[in-house]
């Protein structure tokens, strides 16, 4: 939630009576929210040249962690499409008219895990970039044959600063270390 300057709190104190405070907080407009993050960027896929946030497909079944990987990544400028199983992304791929730069998964989901997931979006959008996220160890995942070497993965829990380390890195983006 964005909010505008205009929000703030009274506080009213009464002697053997108690204290009262009152927050009245303001929400700004979505589009004067978009209109001041920033953004990652991406060159659009018609080679015009024009610049568009890069679209992240977040795919996560534990609706917290989800909230709060949607906020993180919205803040770091990324446009979010947010999905809470395997089946409603591979909804979202197909159907989404704009690109979808990456898709940041959960590996151990119901239903259909985040590798079935990968390998199926990625018939549907070819050069997707996978990111997996898990909170088994990326040894644990490769023993169990769900993790090949080598495949970008993210531990949980996981810091905004991390997150955004390794989106750059595997975007192609300029990580500022």
């Amino acid at each position: 939630m964005a909010l505008l300057r205009r929000s703030r709190v009274q506080g009213k104190s009464r002697g053997r009576v108690g204290t009262s405070a009152k927050a009245v907080v303001r929400e700004a407009p979505q589009s004067e929210f978009h209109h001041r993050r920033r953004s990652r960027v991406t060159t659009d896929p018609d080679d015009s040249g024009r610049k568009t946030p890069a679209t992240i497909l977040l795919v996560e079944d534990d609706a917290a962690v989800r909230g709060v990987s949607e906020r993180a990544l919205t803040r770091l400028g990324f446009q979010v499409l947010s999905a809470p199983s395997g089946h409603v992304a591979v909804r979202l791929a197909q159907t989404h008219p704009g690109p979808i730069d990456l898709v940041l998964t959960d590996i151990m989901m119901p239903g259909m895990n985040g590798v079935e997931l990968a390998q199926i979006v990625s018939t549907h959008r070819p050069g997707v970039h996978v990111f997996f996220m898990s909170g088994y160890a990326d040894q644990d995942l490769i023993r169990k044959g769900l993790l090949e070497p080598g495949t970008h993965f993210l531990q949980k829990p996981f810091s905004p600063r991390e997150l955004s380390q390794r989106l750059r890195k595997i975007l192609g983006e300029p990580t500022g270390e």
